[in-house]
């Protein structure tokens, strides 16, 4: 397989009240063609923040340094006019909560018909985006009408299809539907159809199934694993649950405090865990739905990330934490053939 996206020496920095939060912090990694990679950590680990600078789409109070090759080009350069283009058609995101993602008062067929109607004609104008706070009540009820009105528009023939693809039922009674008459998996669902309907060679998901019941979650994961197969899509699933990852990933990359600090396929991982904190975590997860054993739990909390960090930043949480290692610059290394670990003791 060849590769798709590297990602060389990438730090984020949000500047916030006057300080400065270090969110992602030297990450280099890549992607190949075909390929379902995880990464997985606690809230806070710099996973969202990783997925959010690849597509370009970090707030205003963040800087990125480092760089996102796509297919062998820069991408962190791009002018607004170009990643407008290159946005969902080249890379897609599905994000953690569909309602939020779709327009509320825009049935779902003009919602994708309009999206790939935008994509095939590439004008390359800014697409309205509505403000849903109360201080936008006088706009919202003037778009209202307009919207409404908007019901009768001809719909491109192949939403039904990409409908169909994801696995909905009764595509043509949702096309009719407006998100808050969709159970949260089939708006996951919509989503998904959405996002391949611009045939993106790689799909950012971050936390897809988390509001989602277990039957619910199985399927959708199920679905993506199918995605890499049928439609020749490489997907990024960014995840706190490893057993979310053990499911459908080729690989997992395990971060913590802006850090990789490990990386290496799914069998690997869970089999022969290298870094302490991925053998915490592994510690914390039940092994079966029928085991009685109380869970253990991982003490502490991830670093204050306004403060710059010498040695380890796991350091205070682990077992076998020793001086050096709160003193040290700590690599990424190669353990053992495609498997990674940060941490002193390999070293």
């Amino acid at each position: 397989m060849e590769e798709l996206l590297r990602i060389e020496n990438l730090s984020v920095r949000y500047d916030e009240a006057g300080q400065r939060i270090h969110a992602v912090n030297d990450v280099s990694l890549s992607l190949k063609e075909r390929e379902l990679v995880a990464v997985v950590g606690e809230s806070g680990a710099g996973k969202s923040t990783l997925a959010l600078a690849i597509l370009g789409l970090l707030p205003t109070n963040g800087s990125v340094t480092g760089s996102i090759l796509y297919e062998g080009k820069s991408i962190t350069e791009l002018s607004k006019k170009a990643w407008e283009k290159f946005r969902g058609t080249a890379i897609g995101m599905i994000f953690q909560e569909p309602l939020s993602s779709l327009n509320p008062i825009e049935n779902v067929g003009n919602q994708m018909s309009e999206a790939l109607e935008v994509n095939k004609s590439r004008i390359g104008t800014k697409t309205q985006v509505y403000d849903y706070s109360p201080a936008s009540k006088v706009l919202l009820g003037q778009s209202r009408l307009a919207l409404f009105r908007r019901s009768t528009r001809v719909r491109n023939p192949e939403v039904l299809e990409w409908l169909k693809k994801v696995r909905i039922s009764d595509p043509e009674s949702v096309l009719e539907r407006y998100p808050f008459q969709l159970s949260g998996g089939m708006m996951q669902r919509v989503m998904i159809a959405m996002a391949l309907s611009l045939r993106p060679s790689l799909l950012l998901a971050d936390e897809p199934t988390t509001a989602l019941d277990v039957t619910t979650q199985a399927q959708i994961l199920k679905l993506m694993k199918g995605l890499v197969e049928d439609q020749n899509t490489t997907i990024l699933l960014v995840t706190h649950d490893l057993g979310v990852a053990a499911q459908v990933a080729d690989r997992i990359i395990v971060m913590y405090a802006g850090d990789i600090v490990e990386d290496g396929s799914v069998t690997d991982v869970f089999s022969n865990p290298l870094h302490p904190y991925t053998k915490a975590l592994l510690r914390c997860y039940p092994r079966s739905a029928k085991a009685k054993e109380r869970l253990e739990t991982l003490g502490g909390t991830i670093p204050d990330l306004k403060q710059e960090i010498r040695g380890c930043k796991f350091a205070d949480r682990c077992e076998r934490a020793k001086e050096g290692c709160r003193l040290e610059q700590v690599r990424l290394v190669e353990v053992e053939r495609n498997h990674f670990s940060r941490c002193t003791l390999y070293y």
